[in-house]
């Protein structure tokens, strides 16, 4: 254990040997991945058995996307003009970000509502 040869206190060596029990339990169990495998599902206690989730994003979006259209339209007008370059300069940064933030600003108004 690497101790001196000399007489030591009891109590001194009684720590040592405890420390030294500790390190030797605490690496005698490996790790398992296995182990957090056998947890059950969680199930919303809002929900009916068997019945899913749904994301109200999946729904907002196309509506929000409606209500923004005339920054879809000037997106969309970007692409069709970066698209005709032949010299590769030129993006649509801009007018997607417009288009997203819109988009977000409707869907932060709208998603509380769908919150049980």
């Amino acid at each position: 254990v690497g101790l001196p040869r000399r007489r030591i206190g009891a109590r001194w060596f009684s720590q040592v040997l405890l420390s030294e029990s500790y390190k030797s339990a605490a690496m005698s169990f490996s790790y398992s991945p296995s182990f957090f495998q056998h947890f059950p599902k969680y199930h919303a206690p809002h929900l009916k058995p068997g019945q899913e989730h749904k994301d109200p994003l999946d729904t907002l979006k196309p509506q929000c996307l409606v209500h923004c259209s005339s920054w879809l339209n000037e997106y969309n007008e970007c692409v069709t003009r970066i698209s005709c370059r032949t010299d590769g300069k030129g993006d649509c940064k801009g007018q997607f970000e417009e288009l997203t933030m819109c988009q977000d600003h409707c869907i932060a108004h709208e998603i509380f509502g769908h919150m049980k």
